[in-house]
């Protein structure tokens, strides 16, 4: 049995404050990818959320920006930077920038919680899906969620084809 980190604990937190019927699920098995947690789930792989931290450099800045894709695709770095609107280069950052960025570890970085300067995208082919399963803040932990329920929960922004097979 993992014992809830604070990380989990800060998202149960959000969730009973945000929406009272999800809950986090402990897992049996670890989730560091879509294809453990589907596997673990036994559900669908692209009904896992990939929450995947970018940095724009613009001007001497580092701009973050989340992207939450399909766990069956991959994420369309043109699409997500024309989607923000920075110019600059896109750049997949370091455990260590997506750790002090958005207060989780790779492979359990949470989708809830995220800072309200750091933009969310959602990727539409998501919608395919009734029951999405997104981190909970530790690769043993998730909470699942619908699609309109992610998009209010996250204040993200549905982008078209905001990922690729």
């Amino acid at each position: 049995m993992v014992v809830k980190s604070p990380s989990v604990i800060k998202v149960e937190k959000f969730l009973k404050e945000n929406s009272k019927n999800l809950k986090v699920i402990q897992l049996n098995e670890t989730a560091r990818s879509a294809r453990e947690a589907a596997q673990s789930l036994n559900t669908e792989e692209g009904s896992i959320v990939k929450s995947l931290l970018f940095s724009i450099r613009c001007k001497n800045k580092e701009n973050p920006v989340m992207a939450l894709i399909a766990g069956d695709k991959q994420g369309d770095e043109k699409t997500i930077q024309l989607a923000i609107g920075f110019e600059g280069k896109l750049a997949r950052p370091n455990a260590e920038y997506v750790k002090k960025h958005t207060g989780f570890s790779i492979g359990g970085v949470s989708p809830l919680t995220i800072s309200k300067k750091i933009p969310i995208l959602i990727d539409q082919s998501l919608n395919r899906f009734n029951l999405l399963w997104a981190s909970a803040g530790h690769t043993h932990w998730v909470f699942a969620s619908s699609f309109k329920t992610l998009i209010r929960l996250t204040n993200g922004q549905v982008i078209k084809k905001l990922s690729k097979d």
